[in-house]
């Protein structure tokens, strides 16, 4: 096995070269390019779980986490302003997501991602996207992060945020001044690193992320099924209600009707800011309860 890595390795390295990385980069890398056996064994024995979102909340969005949130928000209240005048993302909404990826950043992993990368890259169920995501990783090693500092979830997510290397690259923000975006161990620069990936993915600050609704007997289910995106007005005319009331300021916004436990259960109106959280984590279950813990954080 060791032999075989080695010669994916040399191949790859040159690839790599071939992209523009830098010899020294290489150079300096390459001592980590190692293969681990666990992160196959991870890779491939990935439980299945299957819960509610009732028993999801529950286990996620706890009133010590609720409580770990609000005091998390004080103490960064002034940095929290600060983000949402430049971004546009309620203080909130940054905290909430910080708590779900790594607990405030007390769990982020630690596996050096240049090694779990490549050995994704080479044994991996996704060895494209993990070589790409490998070829990042080395860029980020030309900004200014040392391979050593490289650690992570046996995947690939890294730091505070949780960040693969292409969000990094396209994302990261080096707020606290080190001539990097520390998203480890700076606060500051996770922070603003989670407010950057929601403004330049299209976060709206005068929408909700979702709203509690309630469906007539008649409601068509094939209007969720095909996601189904139309104004708030025309999802009243449809069987749609709110059981607190309509802001008028919704009436025209487009949103979707969202049954996280399928038809017959617990329905909302989801809005665009919902879509950016589906596209930082592709499930309705964690959309939902950062909307959640984000609703329940007092300025």
């Amino acid at each position: 096995m060791q032999r075989e890595f080695a010669n994916w390795r040399a191949e790859y390295l040159a690839r790599a070269a071939g992209q523009g990385i830098s010899a020294d980069t290489i150079a300096r890398a390459k001592p980590f390019l190692t293969y681990n056996q666990k992160v196959i064994t991870l890779d491939q024995k990935q439980p299945e779980v299957t819960q509610t979102y009732a028993q999801y909340l529950a286990a996620t969005v706890t009133p010590a986490r609720i409580a770990k949130a609000r005091e998390a928000y004080r103490a960064n209240a002034p940095l929290l302003h600060q983000l949402e005048q430049q971004y546009g993302v309620p203080g909130q909404v940054i905290v909430a997501l910080w708590a779900k990826e790594s607990d405030f950043g007390r769990v982020q992993g630690n596996y050096n991602i240049l090694s779990a990368l490549a050995t994704l890259a080479y044994d991996g169920r996704r060895q494209e996207l993990f070589e790409t995501e490998l070829t990042n990783a080395l860029r980020m090693i030309g900004r200014g992060v040392k391979p050593e500092d490289l650690t992570g979830s046996w995947a690939g997510a890294m730091g505070q945020c949780q960040f693969m290397p292409s969000s990094y690259l396209k994302y990261a923000v080096d707020m606290s001044g080190k001539g990097y975006a520390d998203i480890w161990g700076a606060n500051a620069d996770a922070l603003a690193s989670i407010a950057n990936y929601l403004h330049q993915n299209g976060w709206k600050p005068d929408l909700p992320i979702v709203t509690q609704a309630a469906l007539s007997k008649d409601f068509n289910p094939d209007w969720t099924q095909k996601k189904l995106e139309l104004p708030v007005r025309d999802w009243q005319n449809r069987g749609v209600v709110q059981p607190s009331g309509v802001d008028a300021s919704l009436m025209a916004a487009t949103a979707t009707v969202v049954q996280p436990d399928g038809m017959g259960n617990q329905a909302f109106l989801a809005y665009d800011n919902y879509r950016v959280l589906m596209r930082w984590n592709h499930s309705s279950y964690f959309a939902l309860a950062v909307a959640t813990l984000a609703g329940q954080i007092n300025p």
